[in-house]
């Protein structure tokens, strides 16, 4: 559950803020102005967070990856070259030489 607090009232009250976290596994949201600023959150769940975040990454990384290699491959056959009988030196020549 998450908890929205005031940063002047973190100031007073972070070993029991620090307490709830680790004892209760909650989450504070941190505002100034009334307006969100940040988050403390356990380590544990940082942690969790950051592996997500870069499962996340990766996903994107490769299915970008996989959609660049469809276009090339549609490139080449439109050039008129057949992909399946191109070695990487065949390709690394074509992409220098176009």
């Amino acid at each position: 559950m998450e908890k929205i607090i005031g940063i002047t009232e973190t100031r007073t009250k972070i070993k029991k803020i620090i307490d709830s976290i680790s004892d209760k596994d909650e989450a504070f949201i941190i505002t100034r102005d009334s307006k969100p600023e940040a988050v403390i959150i356990s380590y544990n769940n940082y942690l969790k967070t950051k592996e997500l975040m870069e499962e996340s990454w990766k996903y994107r990384f490769e299915k970008a990856l996989s959609e660049s290699h469809e276009i090339f491959k549609k490139w080449l056959i439109e050039k008129g070259y057949d992909f399946n009988k191109l070695s990487e030196e065949d390709i690394e020549r074509i992409i220098e030489g176009e």
